[in-house]
């Protein structure tokens, strides 16, 4: 039922990318001078984590929302992603987190739903333009408990993305429908033209794992009711077709892989000695920064899928601290932010499309979005999978699969010892989630 409703704003979406429709979006700017004067002072510290190009996007934006609303001084604080999970969960601990932060689909079950740390946003409705967002994807993506836990910053699609370079070099067709498979038969290829070459670098549990077993199975990783989605048969599979990858040199060894959590950064890749990667519509522009010349088409999706598997969900739904001195200065900042057509226009897609459908139909008209980051959404909206629920994204679950994934990778489990101990361990775990 959620796959049928999402899959009409989908293709709201779809439409306004391909057709680039002229749509009016009205400012919720905020209050009028007059107004703005009686105002209160009100100082935020607004956190995030990207690359500069978004860092530079939100400096941005920020200065122009506080030139409007003078009343308002906002801190930026900003940097990279690795850590700032651990940094995010220290800070509400112990009181001093910023009043607005974007959070990782991943983080949703534990910090806004069991750890009932952000606001929710419905509360605050007379300070939002909710009327900017499609209200069917806000209930299924930005909802959890009949809690709006923040405003999705964007519309995300996992795509394949390529190297055209590469792909011309071995002769790869840039129309190619990729399943396991051709994968597996074009990158084994690939690497016996050319022993430094590899299709594709590191994978982990969720690009690869969780995708690869629900295409499989047609369900959720982990059920509603707290039960697998799958059995070791299923997750046997993956490991073994992982381990072919590696042993066939279809993916750069994990020796070399490991030390670059990012493969943009990795320097196989911006050499060109890597073909492709499947990765968030979020994520191109930084990937182009590196690697300009780049395309992108469908995640791979067999025959026989019992569902696609693609992921689409909100880019980082952007909450706000439940102890924030200031819910509703925080909340005209984050509703000004993300429908507002000026900050749109200064963010662009540093965040993918925006998720407010008017905003994303003005760039694509005046040519503000990456084409690139535009035909990704596109492509993934075209086949989504079913919305990946809050348990299947619990945080301390994806870490048992991907350090199991990566025991597999280092040949220190065998595929069948690998299934065996991930679903004793996911089902361990399970129990003790309340």
């Amino acid at each position: 039922m959620k796959l049928k409703r999402f899959s009409k704003w989908a293709g709201l979406l779809c439409l306004a990318l391909t057709v680039a429709v002229t749509a009016a979006c009205s400012s919720d700017s905020g209050s009028s001078g007059a107004e703005e004067a009686k105002e209160e002072k009100a100082t935020l510290r607004f956190s995030w984590w990207g690359s500069e190009v978004r860092h530079q996007a939100l400096l941005e934006a920020i200065d122009l929302y506080m030139e409007k609303n003078p009343n308002v001084t906002i801190e930026p604080e900003y940097g990279g992603f690795d850590g700032y999970y651990q940094k995010l969960v220290t800070q509400f601990a112990g009181g001093t987190a910023p009043d607005l932060t974007p959070l990782s689909v991943d983080w949703i079950e534990e910090i806004a739903v069991k750890g009932n740390l952000v606001l929710d946003l419905n509360t605050l409705k007379d300070h939002l333009n909710l009327d900017a967002f499609d209200a069917e994807f806000l209930n299924d993506y930005a909802t959890f408990d009949g809690k709006l836990i923040g405003l999705p910053m964007g519309a995300n699609g996992i795509v394949t993305l390529y190297n055209r370079e590469f792909f011309e070099k071995f002769g790869i067709s840039e129309n190619t429908k990729w399943d396991w498979n051709t994968i597996h038969e074009i990158g084994k290829k690939v690497h016996e033209q050319d022993p430094d070459a590899y299709l594709l670098g590191l994978f982990d549990y969720r690009i690869f794992l969780q995708p690869f077993v629900n295409q499989l199975t047609g369900n959720q990783w982990i059920n509603d009711d707290k039960s697998l989605g799958f059995d070791a048969a299923a997750a046997e599979k993956a490991f073994a077709y992982y381990r072919q990858l590696l042993d066939d040199g279809v993916i750069q060894p994990v020796e070399e892989s490991s030390l670059y959590p990012d493969l943009a950064e990795n320097l196989q890749w911006q050499n060109g000695n890597i073909g492709m990667m499947f990765t968030l519509a979020s994520t191109i522009a930084k990937v182009k920064s590196y690697t300009p010349d780049v395309g992108v088409s469908m995640f791979p999706v067999p025959a026989d899928a019992k569902t696609s598997a693609v992921l689409v969900n909100p880019s980082n739904p952007l909450a706000i601290n439940k102890d924030t001195k200031y819910p509703e200065e925080a909340a005209k900042f984050a509703s000004w932010l993300l429908t507002d057509p000026e900050a749109a226009r200064i963010l662009k897609d540093v965040y993918s499309v925006p998720a407010a459908t008017a905003n994303a139909a003005m760039l694509a008209e005046e040519g503000l979005i990456d084409p690139t980051v535009a035909e990704a959404v596109e492509i993934a909206l075209s086949n989504p999978g079913a919305p990946v629920n809050g348990l299947s994204n619990n945080n301390e679950l994806n870490q048992i699969s991907q350090d199991i994934l990566e025991r597999v990778a280092f040949r220190k489990l065998e595929p069948a010892q690998a299934a065996e101990e991930l679903t004793s361990r996911l089902a361990d775990k399970l129990q003790t989630i309340k």
